[in-house]
């Protein structure tokens, strides 16, 4: 393969790797931004002077309702797994949960890898356009359509706005892994 030249197949090499890559990467953005996001809402707290066990009560109470609810693609996984008679335990639905997301975010990076090698201009913004249109197709219109979420406008902003950042972060790990690969590809 030449490097210059359009290669569908090197679009699918870099894609899934870059794929895999960019998924693990927003996946910590998102621990890290979720765990950043309730150490804010506990210091606002105990300004507003809230006892800590007060506000440690809240959070195991949020804590145990949010475990309670099922995510899209653990969703996706329990319907998958009742197609063909098998029922997930919580421990088994979680892990197939992250499945699916590590499949689909494979799939979005074999599709910016091949659509890359044939339209450069798909890196627009360092992969961070592709990360804001995925989050706009999936995570704003399919996931509700399917009713695989609630609907937008009954979902905080806040929400939106670091779902938005994850996948603007999975956009630049992508292109960044990519164009890494392609230059030795």
């Amino acid at each position: 393969m030449r490097k210059d030249k359009p290669s569908v197949l090197r679009g699918i090499v870099t894609g899934v790797a870059a794929g895999i890559v960019a998924t693990l990467i927003m996946d910590q953005f998102q621990k890290l931004s979720t765990a950043g996001g309730k150490t804010l809402e506990k210091q606002k707290k105990l300004a507003e002077g809230e006892s800590p066990s007060q506000i440690a009560q809240e959070q195991a109470a949020s804590e145990q309702k949010a475990a309670s609810q099922e995510g899209s693609t653990e969703i996706v996984a329990r319907k998958i797994a009742e197609a063909t008679g098998t029922h997930l335990n919580k421990e088994d639905k979680k892990t197939a949960g992250q499945a699916v997301h590590y499949t689909f975010g494979t799939l979005m990076g074999v599709v910016y890898g091949v659509s890359s090698e044939l339209l450069p201009e798909v890196t627009t913004g360092a992969g961070t356009a592709y990360g804001t249109l995925l989050f706009l197709a999936a995570d704003e219109i399919a996931i509700p359509a399917f009713q695989l979420s609630p609907s937008p406008a009954s979902t905080p902003a806040t929400d939106h706005l670091q779902h938005w950042a994850a996948h603007v972060v999975y956009g630049g790990s992508l292109e960044l892994v990519r164009s890494l690969l392609r230059r030795i590809l």
